[in-house]
């Protein structure tokens, strides 16, 4: 019978060994620890939103990106500022890495917002102006409502009629120059009652319509 050498390469070889004399051993053991210091550490960016600033055309406003630990987001730049801030070689600085050109803030640019009832802050625009009403009359009592076309200037979607001194609720946008007034002849007595544009608080001139 041919005789199996059992020893292990990495054991002393032993002539007369046998079976029983075979210590186990455990494969899966992890070899000892490295040092600390014979490993390079690894940056793991930790991630998270910038959540957006609002504010001015040029500096506060920024958009809403994925940015690292370290303030680097998915790209450059964000906003005006930042873009101005590159460096470059090119007129008008033509200076290696000094910024290219500086952005001046448009002064006479509108900031912030305006709700549809707020006043104008600065500069009163020009009025509204109603120049005419297709038709301009109807019969009292008549049991259809009535479209009427309102013909103007400066009209917004924030624009409202005054109707027989009342605000009515039945009006339609089309255009700066084209409102449509939904009006009700079965609930009116006969007279002329007046109608006018208000545009954040700017008063049109009245115009009258005439229930006959």
């Amino acid at each position: 019978m041919a005789l199996h050498d059992l020893n292990r390469a990495q054991d002393t070889a032993v002539a007369t060994l046998k079976v029983a004399d075979i210590v186990p051993v455990n494969w899966h053991r992890f070899p000892a620890p490295i040092p600390a210091a014979n490993v390079a550490r690894a940056y793991v960016p930790v991630y998270t939103w910038n959540g957006g600033v609002y504010g001015d055309d040029q500096i506060l406003a920024k958009t809403n990106v994925l940015v690292d630990d370290r303030g680097i987001g998915d790209y450059e730049p964000r906003n005006q500022d930042d873009k101005a801030k590159l460096p470059g070689a090119s007129p008008p600085n033509a200076i290696a890495g000094e910024p290219d050109f500086t952005i001046v803030t448009d002064i006479t640019a509108p900031r912030g917002y305006i709700g549809p009832r707020d006043p104008y802050s600065k500069a009163v625009p020009a009025a509204p102006v109603v120049s005419s009403l297709a038709p301009n009359t109807a019969v009292a009592g008549s049991p259809s409502p009535l479209s009427v076309v309102v013909t103007g200037t400066g009209f917004t979607p924030f624009t409202i009629l005054i109707v027989g001194n009342i605000q009515t609720p039945y009006v339609q946008y089309f255009s700066p120059t084209k409102l449509v007034l939904l009006m009700d002849p079965a609930r009116s007595s006969a007279g002329v009652i007046t109608v006018f544009a208000v545009d954040h608080s700017v008063q049109s001139a009245p115009v009258n319509f005439t229930y006959t």
